[in-house]
């Protein structure tokens, strides 16, 4: 076996184990190694996740607009958001939250118990993300 086939065979199985469901970065995975539930995806913060990803998506900007609004009468006494853009996958994106002190104290927040999580690509090529989160 000559060296190149070695490490191209130690690259390939690398990008392999990569993309191995088991090791994919979720918020649940996320939670649980910091010894919090699990939280359940609902129908109503995700259509709120996408409504948002598409109006940010559409403006091509990021922020918080009409959160408060979106969430209520969604979400009981405890709502959360973090938003994002540019990452083409969910794994991508939980991964820069998790290293972003706000956006990982919303995933981390023990009030929480409810989720939604939406992306929509924009005209401009870039996927903007939406995680709403509540109680």
């Amino acid at each position: 076996m000559t060296r190149g086939f070695f490490i191209g065979a130690i690259a390939g199985l690398a990008c392999a184990l990569l993309a191995t469901p088991a090791l994919a970065f979720d918020l649940n995975s996320f939670r649980s190694q910091h010894g919090l539930p699990r939280l359940k995806a609902t129908a109503a913060l995700s259509a709120k996740a996408r409504a948002h990803a598409a109006d940010m998506a559409r403006r091509q900007s990021i922020d918080h607009n009409g959160f408060y609004e979106r969430m209520r009468g969604v979400v009981g006494s405890f709502a959360a958001e973090n938003v994002g853009v540019g990452c083409p996958t969910a794994d991508c994106v939980f991964k820069l939250w998790a290293e972003s002190p706000g956006h990982r104290a919303n995933m981390l927040d023990a009030n929480i118990t409810r989720y939604g999580l939406a992306s929509v690509m924009g005209k401009d090529g870039r996927r903007y993300w939406v995680l709403e989160m509540g109680n």
